[in-house]
């Protein structure tokens, strides 16, 4: 399994309280049956080898779930897909509603990390890749500030944009990420 360690971070709630988040690898017994992604097939079809499902938990409640790998695999890996990444259905939608902020931040900040620990990137070539649907351009330009490859279609009917993060895009996001909600304590 892909591991690199539980962090402890700073999240706020909706009432505006400071929590502390874990951010660690989920078991099979966590994933969710009622969200969008269907997290029980994704955990039987993960390749452990090269894949991992991350969650963000507070007060032991997951708000959020990530799947990266990282590829190519077999062989040294020089990137990391982001494959699947949501929010506890209680926390989407405009800040106002959020009941736990930030969420994807915090997973994407893991993966970021996992790639700077796995993957061998020369020359700032792309570190992290995902592919994301339309109606998230917004959050994946503006708020990782990833760089936008493109558009692909998805599925038939479903359009989306293939973003990245060079290793030293990544890095600002991080510095960003810390600046704004402190620095991750391993545990």
């Amino acid at each position: 399994m892909i591991h690199i360690g539980s962090y402890e971070v700073s999240v706020q709630t909706a009432d505006g309280q400071q929590k502390a988040a874990v951010l660690s690898s989920a078991s099979v017994e966590e994933m969710p049956d009622a969200w969008w992604f269907s997290w029980p097939e994704l955990w039987n079809i993960t390749d452990f080898d090269c894949q991992n499902i991350v969650k963000l938990s507070v007060d032991g409640r997951v708000w959020g779930l990530i799947r990266y790998g990282l590829y190519p695999f077999p062989g040294q890996p020089v990137f990391l897909e982001v494959e699947h990444v949501e929010a506890n259905p209680l926390s989407r939608g405009i800040l106002a509603n959020r009941r736990v902020q930030p969420i994807g931040k915090w997973l994407i900040w893991y993966a970021v990390q996992t790639a700077f620990q796995r993957a061998l990137n020369a020359d700032d070539d792309t570190l992290v890749i995902l592919t994301a649907l339309a109606s998230d351009f917004d959050y994946y330009r503006n708020s990782i500030q990833m760089e936008c490859l493109g558009p692909l279609t998805i599925a038939p009917g479903e359009e989306g944009y293939v973003f990245r993060l060079t290793s030293t895009a990544a890095a600002s996001f991080c510095r960003q990420q810390e600046r704004q909600w402190g620095r991750p304590r391993s545990i």
